[in-house]
């Protein structure tokens, strides 16, 4: 039984080889890692732990809430600004609207009366039954009633009007960065994926800008392989691409190019022969097409197809 056994495995092996070579020479075998994309999420403004409401390897949504800060400090503050807010459109809508026409009425009523004193005081000093400083007095009232009674008839000054919106849009502005704050005690995904590492329990205190969860988003993978400077002329970006997997070594992936690195690695001080030039290799890039079998952290054999003309 042993004697079958070892001839089988060296024929599945020189198998496996051919077709991960193509038949021939004239193809590129690498191997690389498969990567996924992670995002590191936290909270502009840190707090207190109020909920931690997933764990760890729990497949999360793009939106779904995560963790839940204290913000009763800030929605205080919220409410604080609301009410400025509505005061300052108050204000401005005033300026805008102008004087109401009982206003200007009362102003007219006023004016109409101190003027009918100044002509009587102009009457009596005539008769010499009055002062000087008496009339004076008069006509300053008058004066002073009639341009109180002219201005509202004009209506609002540009610039009170320009005054009362610049209150208005710094309350407006404010009200804005503390509403942005609050949405901040509410961690939340910021694409689908899995959660990769949480380390957080109620009470915690999360300090501003602080990560506090990872998520791995596994429909964002790639393979990174390092192709010699001489076998370089082969790979171009788009170029589709097959690699296989060790847990699945009868099925085909596909990737295509995504990158080519634009400077070597791993390059000798001075080059003199083709065989250091073989140690010069170039960052490729590939973006894997999903498949639900790939996982990050796979070794992932890769298979550039040579040109049938090489």
């Amino acid at each position: 039984m042993r004697r079958l056994i070892i001839p089988v495995l060296l024929l599945a092996g020189v198998f496996v080889w051919l077709v991960l070579r193509g038949g021939g020479n004239r193809d590129l075998v690498y191997s690389g890692t498969i990567e996924a994309r992670d995002a590191r999420v936290g909270s502009l403004v840190g707090g207190r732990v109020l909920e931690v409401l997933v764990e760890e390897g729990d497949s999360v949504s793009a939106g779904q809430l995560l963790v839940r800060l204290d913000g009763d400090l800030i929605a205080t503050q919220v409410k604080e600004q609301e009410a400025r807010v509505a005061q300052a459109k108050a204000a401005l809508d005033r300026v805008v609207s102008g004087p109401r026409r009982e206003q200007i009425e009362r102003a007219r009523i006023e004016w109409d009366r101190a003027e009918k004193e100044r002509k009587r005081q102009e009457s009596l000093l005539a008769q010499a039954l009055t002062s000087d400083e008496a009339y004076d007095a008069a006509a300053a009232a008058s004066n002073s009633a009639f341009q109180a009674y002219d201005e509202l008839r004009a209506g609002s000054r540009s610039e009170d009007e320009r005054q009362a919106r610049a209150v208005f849009d710094e309350a407006q502005s404010r009200l804005a960065y503390l509403q942005r704050q609050l949405a901040e005690t509410e961690v939340r995904a910021p694409a689908s994926g899995l959660v990769q590492t949480l380390d957080l329990r109620p009470g915690d205190i999360v300090l501003p800008n602080q990560g506090v969860v990872a998520i791995l988003e596994p429909d964002e993978l790639w393979v990174r392989v390092f192709v010699p400077e001489t076998r370089l002329g082969l790979v171009r970006v788009g170029q589709a691409v097959n690699f296989f997997i060790d847990t699945f070594p009868e099925r085909i992936f596909t990737a295509h190019v995504a990158s080519v690195s634009a400077r070597a690695e791993y390059t000798p001080r001075n080059v003199q022969t083709v065989e250091q030039r073989e140690d010069q290799v170039f960052a490729v890039k590939l973006d894997v097409d999903p498949a639900p079998e790939l996982k990050a952290g796979m070794t992932a054999t890769v298979r550039f197809d040579a040109p049938a003309s090489e």
